[in-house]
């Protein structure tokens, strides 16, 4: 298992994918900094963890990856109220316009190895992950499922331990 800091250069001019729940930290962050701690979603993050996160996206450039089942789950879980709930839909359409989409058909998915364990969707980030992109995520089950594969996965619990003069 290389560290973290290896895995950030190795992949830095490569883009990343960032799994969905860092998604929705970087959404609603986006939207309202403040609703960090009370929004269901994002409750085990703090402003500073969006802060690095951010920080990260702009070191790692483009292009965000993210798979068509990790953006529908990114648009359901980001089911904020009223006015914030408008402001994210703008802010997603941007974000879809931007990332870039890697599509592996369901009909394959729901064959690999780690689809009865963790599902469609992180099946569709296995996959991706395959294809020698480094994916950024705070799901520890997933971490571990990717990494035993020999794959380049990050946790952003890891993240969370640099010193913050690599970002800069």
């Amino acid at each position: 298992m290389p560290d973290a800091l290896t895995l950030i250069k190795k992949h830095q001019a490569k883009g990343v994918f960032i799994d969905t729940n860092l998604l929705v930290l970087l959404l609603v962050g986006r939207v309202n900094p403040q609703r960090i701690p009370t929004f269901k979603r994002t409750q085990n993050f703090t402003l500073h963890d969006f802060r690095l996160l951010a920080r990260m996206l702009k070191w790692f450039g483009s292009p965000l990856i993210a798979t068509p089942h990790v953006l529908s789950q990114l648009s359901d879980l980001t089911d904020l109220p009223g006015e914030e709930r408008r402001a994210a839909r703008k802010l997603f359409k941007v974000a879809v316009e931007t990332i870039e989409e890697r599509y592996e058909p369901a009909r394959h998915l729901v064959k690999h190895p780690l689809f009865e364990r963790f599902g469609l969707s992180d099946a569709s980030v296995a996959a991706i992950c395959e294809r020698n992109v480094l994916v950024l995520t705070a799901d520890l089950q997933l971490h571990v499922a990717l990494d035993y594969s020999g794959l380049d996965a990050l946790n952003f619990n890891h993240v969370r331990s640099l010193p913050p003069r690599i970002w800069l």
